[in-house]
């Protein structure tokens, strides 16, 4: 019977036997999938590479979502702007309920530096510009950011940003 494998660059959570034998579980994006097994890239950045016969079941999953981006305060998310040297009107967005359904892009476009200039720190990516959006929150989930915040004072990216599901966050 063929096995299905599991995208690149797709979130997966599996439950694996351990070299000590006992059951474990992780949680990670898929590295490289092949016939004879697949590797996985944890939160920590820590490589898993398992054969087949260690994997007891696998399931894809969404991007982890986080704490609601419209409870974190305003403050909070100037300080991070500010670190990351933009400035503008605020949108903020779950990286989940912008990737989810979206293709993955190949793992090989998902390394450093991002594709666009954007700062992380904790769960959050900031951004100045809608340039990459959707290529910035694959790249931020990879490093563990669960939400995004854009800043921008221009028009065209504001109604950009709201027509992908950012909320504008007022005073």
């Amino acid at each position: 019977m063929a096995r299905q494998l599991p995208q690149p660059g797709r979130r997966v959570s599996l439950r694996r036997v351990r070299d000590d034998g006992e059951i474990g579980d992780i949680i990670g994006f898929v590295r490289d999938a092949t016939k004879d097994g697949l590797t996985v890239t944890d939160r920590h950045g820590q490589l898993h590479a398992l054969a087949w016969d260690q994997v007891l079941a696998w399931r894809q999953v969404g991007v982890a979502r986080g704490r609601d981006p419209l409870r974190t305060p305003l403050a909070e998310l100037d300080a991070l702007a500010a670190a990351a040297g933009v400035r503008g009107r605020v949108f903020v967005v779950r990286l989940g309920d912008l990737l989810d359904g979206a293709e993955a892009p190949p793992v090989a476009e998902l390394g450093t530096p991002p594709p666009q200039p954007a700062a992380i720190a904790g769960e959050w990516v900031t951004a100045g510009s809608t340039q990459e959006l959707p290529a910035l929150g694959w790249w931020a989930t990879h490093h563990d950011a669960r939400s995004m915040q854009v800043r921008t004072d221009e028009l065209a990216e504001a109604e950009r940003l709201l027509d992908l599901g950012f909320t504008e966050r007022l005073a």
